[in-house]
């Protein structure tokens, strides 16, 4: 076989002597695979022994296919370790730091890869545009999520909880419960979801296995602090506020209805509960879980940001999306008897100081209102003016469910 002109140059650029190349043309190699030798950079000694390789073979044969080694991609990459090591902001630059507006391949082609002809068989994806599913800096969040990661088996000092009179112990396992139950449903949907994300999304992919993840913990850490302290679970929780989360028909609305709507309220009432809770181990429970869903919150904000700066008709729809996210809010906390008498009790202090622990939940609701209308502005959406009505009841209300 005689090698191609180009292979030729090729060779003489990588200095191959004379009598290698007569004998990779003498030998049942095709010009592809010399191609391919020569992309491997391999010395003609390495040369010489594959030839040995190749030559005892049987008859017919003449080696792997190293089509693999001329692939399409930019190559030289040598991402430099960051502050915390090798992260993925580290490695996401050049052409693999590039994510473009909307993926184009409908099976696992990883980003900065080309699909193999002849083995393009589509998934399951149906999620392909970027300002659905974008959030800036998620691969910052992806490695603090993996840095941050705690163990409530270990980490939580267990046996430094203390008896506490039993409205208080009662009132902490139905928050506890509740709670719970959210994280459930976060984790369901959050996983249906993920597989529909294409794949060249991978730093959200990533990022929201994070958040099923910490889901999962948050339902794992209030079970076993419900059942720890001579409590038990309370009640379910109404699930009003589920309406929402499973009717979202776009990722972004499942998106606003979670991490923006929902979580702007959770993480306001765990930073209450690890600020008043009576026991140090409860406090240090829900500090965690603040710390968590303030990160789950920067990704929504972040999205959220993302959406209204690139989708053509973000506004329009995000409408219908808080509309829809704040009513079911609405319901659950004014409807159901869980949470609100629970966290009155807790915030006064027991049950005979109900009336004010009530002026301090609706206090809290303010608060929770007031940030979660702050974080909206800070992505140029004004809500004050169409917000759902029974929240602001509730900021305005001293009454628990």
């Amino acid at each position: 076989m005689k090698l191609s002109e180009g292979t030729r140059i090729r060779a003489r650029e990588a200095a191959w002597s004379t009598e290698t190349v007569t004998k990779l043309e003498e030998s049942r190699l095709r010009d592809d695979q010399i191609r391919s030798l020569l992309a491997l950079k391999l010395t003609e000694e390495r040369i010489g022994r594959y030839l040995e390789i190749i030559e005892a073979m049987p008859e017919g044969q003449s080696g792997p296919n190293l089509a693999w080694a001329r692939p399409t991609t930019e190559l030289g990459i040598r991402a430099v370790p960051g502050p915390n090591g090798l992260g993925m902001p580290e490695i996401n630059i050049k052409t693999y730091g590039h994510v473009p507006d909307r993926w184009p391949y409908e099976n696992d082609t990883p980003l900065g890869s080309h699909p193999t002809p002849g083995s393009y068989a589509p998934g399951p994806y149906s999620v392909y545009n970027k300002s659905e599913v974008w959030a800036d800096g998620v691969d910052a969040l992806y490695e603090d999520a993996i840095r941050e990661r705690w163990i409530p088996a270990t980490d939580i000092d267990w046996k430094a909880l203390q008896a506490q009179p039993e409205d208080m112990e009662r009132a902490i396992c139905q928050v506890c419960t509740l709670f719970a139950q959210h994280g459930l449903a976060e984790a369901k949907l959050f996983g249906a979801w993920e597989e529909k994300i294409a794949y060249g999304f991978h730093d959200v992919k990533d990022y929201l296995a994070t958040q099923v993840f910490d889901a999962g913990r948050k339902t794992d850490v209030l079970r076993k602090r419900a059942l720890a302290n001579g409590g038990s679970l309370g009640q379910q929780g109404l699930g009003t506020l589920y309406r929402s989360w499973f009717g979202a028909l776009k990722l972004t609305e499942l998106f606003v209805a979670i991490n923006v709507v929902y979580k702007s309220y959770e993480v306001a009432t765990f930073e209450k509960l690890a600020e008043v809770a009576p026991l140090a181990v409860d406090r240090d429970i829900f500090r965690r879980l603040a710390n968590d869903s303030r990160r789950h919150l920067e990704f929504g904000t972040r999205n959220l940001k993302y959406y209204v700066q690139h989708h053509p008709n973000a506004r329009e729809y995000l409408s219908h999306f808080l509309n829809r996210s704040e009513a079911s809010l609405a319901d659950e906390l004014m409807y159901s008897p869980t949470e609100g008498a629970s966290l009155a009790i807790i915030f006064g202090g027991g049950v005979e100081n109900l009336s004010v622990g009530a002026e301090k939940l609706r206090n809290h609701r303010e608060d929770q209102l007031r940030k979660y209308l702050l974080l909206l502005d800070s992505v140029a959406v004004d809500r004050l003016p169409t917000v759902n009505l029974a929240l602001l009841g509730l900021a305005r209300s001293a009454q628990p469910a």
